[in-house]
């Protein structure tokens, strides 16, 4: 603890003392493979395919074991990915945590989250598991306290990992003076601050408390009871649960029926059913309510088919994301930097199928099949290559490069929910849609053009450069009549896990509907 103290000070002080940055020596440098300052004196390098972070005087800070390793963080933290398991050390060398885990999320109030085997817990910053993964969820810590989840039960924990709560209830809701309602095998009671259960879960419900007191329904008997769960001796008022009026159900011809509601008095209340008009008639004491006489050509005409908009020519650019979202590749990839303007994608969506959720044809899902050629070009002179562990890298091109860029082709299906707001005209709409698509690679190729006058003047490498075979991502789609704009952002990474860099492609676009 004091060790880290003592650093997190020094790098706090280095500035303010105006130190000049260190360089890294030759010899140092002579060591590894590549290198690449990430921040004053602090270096990522490269050595026998893995990476690591040393200090510009060649003390180690991450050994070159690592698939990967990002960028520094606020609180002096590197987060390292090795054979699909993430982990975390401190600038200091130290490990906070082993890579072991299936995520890591960033320090947050001294806390990580962590998931290992799809179970979620807790590190400190002193690389102690305060937490273990053992729990469904974990949500937001509160006043030192967090709601979680195990087995489908909730509880609560504090910062130390300790249960205060046990996991033992359906629900628990806010606590609110103290006390909060709380669902037990399918009855409700409230507990305290601290989990003991002030009022059994015995009431099949509950109402709100007011002036120390709350009606409760117990075994079918509504009660009084005051803020202990003590019943008290308070009559229930006569009109909390007066009895239904008698009720007949009468069935005329030509399907039609007529539902007859009377009460001890003899009133009388009548509703007919089948039909549009509604028309309420009284008659002395008697309410008759009919729904009748519903024009049905003018209803056919007023509801339409569902037909939603994806069939057409699309075009956009493509783009590619780090695991939190920035354009700004680490320096480890940074040979995948694009050349953003030339990177498109153009698509043609041929088949479509509609499903109406709605009778006026407004809202239904959209899904359909189409293809779809995404052309990354890289900004950089290198050739997509592979090494002895293929794992995608590169090499620098030994001639000048006019274009260089990497060519993918999908079959895509999308699933979407689509809604419609017709204008003056009924069949032409504004448009809104969004939901999910997944899609297939079936080609993939690197294609080379030099720009200089040796042969070959052209090269099309085919392979499959480690992508996904097979991806998934959200797609959202607005837009009136023919023109609508697109976007898509896909949660599977381009290259297959630890053998290509981690990057999510993107595209944005405007998509032509035809009516085919």
């Amino acid at each position: 603890m004091q060790k880290l103290l003592v650093t997190t000070i020094l790098l706090l002080l280095i500035p303010l003392f105006g130190m000049q940055a260190q360089t890294i020596e030759p010899e140092i440098a002579s060591l590894y493979e590549r290198h690449w300052e990430i921040e004053s004196g602090i270096y990522r390098v490269l050595k026998d395919g893995k990476v690591g972070i040393i200090k510009a005087n060649g003390e180690i800070i991450v050994p070159c074991e690592y698939n990967q390793v990002w960028n520094l963080d606020d609180n002096g933290f590197f987060r390292v990915l090795k054979s699909g398991k993430a982990g975390v050390f401190h600038i200091s060398g130290q490990i906070i945590i082993p890579t072991e885990y299936d995520q890591v999320w960033p320090f947050n109030d001294g806390l990580a989250k962590v998931l290992k085997h799809g179970k979620l817990g807790y590190f400190n910053k002193e690389g102690e598991q305060v937490v273990p993964c053992e729990y469904q969820q974990i949500w937001a810590f509160d006043n030192d306290r967090a709601r979680v989840l195990r087995a489908g039960k909730i509880g609560y924990i504090d910062r130390n990992g300790n249960e205060i709560i046990p996991c033992e209830y359906q629900q628990i809701w806010s606590f609110e003076d103290g006390k909060a309602r709380i669902l037990k095998d399918g009855k409700v009671g409230y507990i305290d601050y601290m989990g003991n259960e002030i009022i059994p879960p015995m009431y099949s419900h509950i109402w709100e408390f007011e002036d120390g007191k709350a009606k409760a329904l117990l075994e079918g008997q509504m009660v009084w009871i005051n803020e202990s769960g003590q019943p008290l001796d308070i009559p229930i008022p006569t009109n909390d649960y007066d009895e239904s009026p008698s009720t007949k159900i009468t069935t005329k011809g030509n399907k039609e029926k007529e539902v007859l509601i009377e009460d001890e008095d003899g009133n009388k209340t009548h509703i007919r059913i089948l039909g549009g008009d509604i028309v309420v008639n009284e008659k002395g004491n008697d309410t008759y309510i009919e729904i009748g006489g519903r024009d049905r050509d003018r209803y056919r005409y007023r509801s339409r088919r569902f037909k939603g908009h994806y069939t057409g020519i699309e075009f956009g650019f493509n783009n590619y994301v780090t695991y939190n979202n920035s354009t700004s590749l680490p320096a480890s990839d940074s040979y995948m930097e694009l050349d953003a303007g030339k990177s498109n994608t153009w698509a043609i969506n041929a088949i479509q199928w509609s499903i109406g959720l709605d009778r006026r044809g407004n809202i239904g899902l959209v899904t359909g099949l189409g293809i779809e050629w995404n052309n990354y070009h890289f900004s950089n002179p290198i050739i997509l290559t592979k090494d002895d562990e293929g794992n995608i890298t590169y090499e620098d091109a030994t001639r000048p490069l006019d274009k260089n860029k990497l060519v993918t082709t999908h079959l895509n299906v999308p699933l979407l929910m689509e809604f419609q707001i017709p204008t003056n005209r009924h069949r032409n709409s504004f448009y809104f849609s969004a939901g999910g698509i997944g899609g297939m690679r079936i080609n993939s190729y690197n294609r080379i053009v030099y720009d200089d006058n040796e042969a070959p003047h052209k090269q099309k490498k085919k392979g499959s450069y480690n992508i996904q075979k097979f991806r998934y991502g959200a797609m959202v789609r607005m837009g009136y009549r023919a023109i609508n704009l697109y976007g898509t952002y896909y949660f599977s990474t381009l290259f297959e896990e630890n053998k290509g860099p981690e990057l999510y492609p993107v595209s944005v676009g405007l998509s032509v509907y035809l009516d085919l």
